[in-house]
């Protein structure tokens, strides 16, 4: 239970950051996209459906925080966690480099999907416009991956993030 604490703290502080430093530190609108990035992070340490879910519930709560919208980010961030679970099936997650390009991309297809949904749903937004801004956030979500995933990999392997198998939740109690 300690461990999904953990992770709510971890996504309110997604919030935070995006909210405080990275307003300041945002590129023309370009910022980073924290709760998709931890979305992804969070899929890569579960299988594919536990990851939909981390995916559903952040959406649900960053889509209430939002207060516009509403379900963007409820169909987004499943979809994005679903691949990025999909594609840790296949490769070593110790991988930097990799791990770096994937998040571009699951990034890129994230932002397009936001994008898309939010100009349906009656936003004015313009190719001219999007591209660009959908661009920025894949490349500075994926600037982050070399200074946040380590210590994230690390976590959800060894640390305060590892998962307890079920025999030992119950030895523990």
């Amino acid at each position: 239970m300690l461990r999904y604490l953990w992770m709510f703290l971890i996504w309110c502080g997604c919030l935070v950051l995006m909210g405080t430093v990275f307003e300041q530190l945002s590129w023309g609108a370009a910022k980073p996209d924290l709760i998709m990035l931890w979305a992804v992070y969070a899929a890569l340490h579960h299988t594919p459906a536990r990851g939909m879910v981390y995916g559903l519930v952040s959406g649900i709560l960053f889509d209430f925080y939002l207060g516009r919208y509403i379900g963007i980010y409820t169909v987004v961030l499943p979809l994005v966690s679903l691949l990025s679970g999909l594609l840790q099936k296949n490769w070593y997650r110790e991988n930097i480099p990799l791990t770096i390009v994937m998040v571009f991309m699951l990034t890129l297809i994230g932002q397009s999907a936001v994008a898309i949904l939010a100009a349906a749903g009656g936003a004015a937004i313009y190719l001219r416009d999007a591209v660009p801004l959908v661009a920025g956030i894949a490349f500075y979500n994926a600037l982050l991956v070399p200074l946040t995933y380590p210590w994230l990999h690390r976590a959800f392997t060894r640390g305060f993030l590892k998962r307890k198998l079920k025999w030992e939740e119950d030895h523990l109690l």
